[in-house]
């Protein structure tokens, strides 16, 4: 017997033609995301190797903050140790470099998703977030002798410093990074405050708390400088303030909108 039309047809058909829509969709998005990936890779890639040409001054942007005496300095304790730091240097470097064009990708990605009323939130929130990171990782920079010295004074009478470079950049990195968070701060509480999980009440009541845990910890990165312990201190005093403002901004839009 011959086959009908319409099971010749049934025949002919592609495996493509028997998933759902749902699913076609879906694996589109993923092709989509795998070439994203791949060009912020590549992204990446070159701007490393850019930034490995100026790594040199890179790295000694970063251990000027580690000024050599008698009795104190950087050393390689490793044969591949500069190597391997020029590398990092240039990674990182390129990574920030090259981060409005690979975070370009992952906005194209996810932006179709998204209303416009969340596009007009994501916006100013970006960018007050890179600004306040980049503001703390300055003043981590600013902080960064006063930290080594600070460590480096753990040392007995007579007794020679010798730290590796390797072990100096990844304490450094360390430190920029964790004041560019620190500085996240009053936004972190805005968002919380949005979603009721704090409330300005709650951070009023630890104020003084927070107060004194700072001046504890500006006095023990700098002593006896009193001077720059309450350089230390007022900023990030002043963070937790911006911080209960803009919780209580928030908890207002959240009363509003309920």
């Amino acid at each position: 017997m011959n086959p009908s039309p319409q099971e010749g047809s049934d025949d002919k058909r592609s495996p493509e033609d028997e998933l759902s829509p749902q699913f076609k969709d879906f694996l589109e998005h993923l092709e989509d995301l795998r070439g994203r990936l791949i060009r912020a890779v590549l992204i990446l890639v070159v701007g490393t190797g850019l930034c490995l040409i100026f790594s040199k001054y890179l790295l000694e942007f970063i251990t000027a903050t580690f000024p050599p005496d008698e009795a104190s300095h950087l050393a390689l304790l490793q044969p591949t140790e500069g190597f391997v730091v020029r590398l990092k240097v240039a990674f990182v470097a390129g990574l920030f470099l090259t981060s409005p064009l690979w975070f370009g990708q992952l906005w194209g990605f996810i932006s179709p998703g998204l209303y416009k009323s969340e596009k007009r939130i994501i916006y100013p929130v970006i960018a007050a977030s890179a600004g306040a990171f980049l503001v703390g990782a300055g003043f981590g920079y600013w902080i960064l002798p006063h930290a080594t010295a600070y460590f480096r004074s753990f040392a007995l009478s007579g007794m020679a410093v010798s730290w590796s470079l390797g072990k100096y950049f990844d304490f450094s990195l360390r430190l920029l990074v964790a004041f560019g968070l620190v500085f996240e701060l009053p936004l972190i509480v805005y968002l919380l405050a949005r979603l009721g999980v704090v409330t300005t009440s709650q951070l009023r009541k630890y104020r003084r708390h927070v107060a004194v845990g700072v001046l504890i910890a500006a006095a023990l990165i700098t002593p006896p400088d009193v001077f720059t312990m309450i350089v230390l201190s007022i900023p990030l005093i002043i963070l937790y303030e911006v911080g209960i403002i803009m919780a209580s901004i928030a908890g207002h839009k959240r009363k509003v909108q309920s």
